[in-house]
C-alpha cells in the first residue's frame, strides 16, 4: 500500500495527464468560436461585378467576295442584365480592318457600335471575329466569336 501512495504522489508531481485534455478543449473552443465569427463576417461579402451577356447584332457573316464591307453592334449587360456602360469592345479576326485591332466603348445603353468594318477573307470557309469585353469594375470577358463564311 505505501508503494502504491509513493507512486501516485510521483505521477501527481509531474502534473499528470489530467492538464492536457483541458488545454485541447480550451483550444478546440477557441478555434471554434474563432472560425464561427469568420464564417458569419465571410457571410456579409457582397459578390464581385461581372460581365453578363455578351451579345452581337447579327448572327453570322456572310461574305460572298474576298473583301466585304459591313457594320455591327456588341451588346454588353452585367451579371444582373442591366446595360454595362464604359466597357471596351475589341474586334479582331478575319482581317478585320486590314488586319488592324477595332474597338469602342459602350454607350450608357450597354451598346458598342462598329460601322464600315472591312473584311478580308480570301479562302472559302468558316472563320471568326473574336470579341473581347474588359471593364475596369466588371473584369473581362471574351465568350462571343462571330462566325464569318465565305
Amino acid at each position: 500500500m505505501a508503494y502504491a501512495k509513493k507512486k501516485l504522489r510521483k505521477l501527481n508531481r509531474k502534473g499528470g495527464i489530467e492538464g492536457l485534455p483541458m488545454e485541447l478543449m480550451i483550444i478546440v473552443v477557441v478555434a471554434t468560436v474563432g472560425t464561427g465569427i469568420l464564417v458569419g463576417w465571410m457571410g456579409n461579402i457582397d459578390e464581385p461585378d461581372s460581365i453578363g451577356d455578351v451579345t452581337c447584332s447579327v448572327n453570322q457573316i456572310a461574305m460572298n467576295k474576298d473583301t466585304y464591307n459591313t457594320s455591327l453592334s456588341i451588346t454588353v449587360t452585367d451579371q444582373s442584365g442591366d446595360a454595362l456602360k464604359g466597357a471596351t469592345v475589341v474586334l479582331s479576326g478575319c482581317g478585320l480592318s486590314s488586319g488592324k485591332t477595332t474597338y469602342a466603348i459602350t454607350n450608357e445603353n450597354g451598346v458598342a457600335s462598329f460601322s464600315s468594318l472591312t473584311l478580308t477573307k480570301t479562302s472559302h470557309g468558316v472563320g471568326y471575329i473574336d470579341v473581347q469585353v474588359s471593364s475596369p469594375t466588371h473584369g473581362e470577358d471574351s465568350s462571343l466569336r462571330i462566325p464569318v463564311v465565305r
